[in-house]
């Protein structure tokens, strides 16, 4: 399954999910059809499969028994918006292909102070394409989601600071990677950000942002990244209470 997960592509035949285990194609094709029943595993023309309703069952199970406490994220996001007065924000993965949705939110801006309607800033929030936030849970996902999400056309709305070549934007992952931290320079209008991820084991949970208007962001970024950082640290933290995760697959 997690093979299914780091593939490039849907499906996937025994030979090439061999390759990538390190299991024999016998003992490839024998887990799979064992799956087929319970729908983990749907079988495709020509020899191929992919994952089934089963294992999208199994995912959000698993999900739901990881997911914060209500509440739980809110006291640390009120810290972080009063620090640095803006608009914070615990971004979760969607789970209907690469993109996000707010989890919870809080500071003294509601959403109408961004200045967008509300199509808008579902537009340019939901897609990993754009903002510091989008690119904190992009540079955890798999190289053939990042490519689906690199190919993603811009929103209208977005700001004069966004990443308009698709080559820039996957270097930025690679910094997110180095650094733990993404800035945003204005790629929501008039609202510079700086984003970290949150993590659940070596899979990427989300992402804890600050908005802050432009004319009170601090030049020097030190102290915005310290404190959203540490945010995502603590709500890391209370995502891997009793949880752990094991990877069988490189994740490049």
């Amino acid at each position: 399954m997690e093979a299914f997960t780091y593939l490039p592509g849907p499906d996937h035949g025994p030979s090439e999910i061999a390759a990538a285990t390190g299991l024999s194609p016998t003992v490839v094709y024998r887990i799979v059809q064992s799956g087929i029943p319970v729908g983990l595993f749907v079988r495709g023309p020509a020899g191929r499969y992919w994952l089934g309703p089963g294992a999208a069952q199994v995912g959000m199970r698993a999900m739901a028994a990881a997911a914060l406490e209500p509440g739980a994220a809110r006291p640390i996001l009120d810290r972080l918006s009063r620090a640095l007065n803006g608009l914070s924000l615990l971004w979760v993965l969607s789970a209907h292909g690469p993109g996000r949705v707010v989890a919870e939110a809080a500071g003294r801006y509601g959403f109408d102070a961004l200045g967008l309607s509300i199509g808008d800033f579902i537009r340019l929030g939901s897609t990993l394409r754009t903002g510091a936030s989008g690119r904190a849970i992009a540079a955890h996902l798999p190289s053939h989601m990042v490519d689906a999400i690199a190919a993603e056309p811009l929103p209208p709305s977005a700001g004069p600071g966004v990443l308009r070549a698709p080559r820039d934007f996957r270097s930025a992952l690679e910094d997110v990677r180095q650094a733990g931290y993404a800035v945003g320079r204005e790629e929501m209008p008039g609202w510079p950000e700086v984003a970290a991820p949150v993590m659940w084991g070596d899979v990427v949970y989300g992402a804890v942002a600050v908005l802050v208007p432009a004319p009170l962001m601090p030049r020097d970024l030190a102290a915005p990244v310290a404190l959203t950082t540490s945010a995502a640290g603590k709500i890391t933290r209370l995502m891997s209470r009793g949880h752990g995760t094991a990877s069988l697959l490189p994740h490049g």
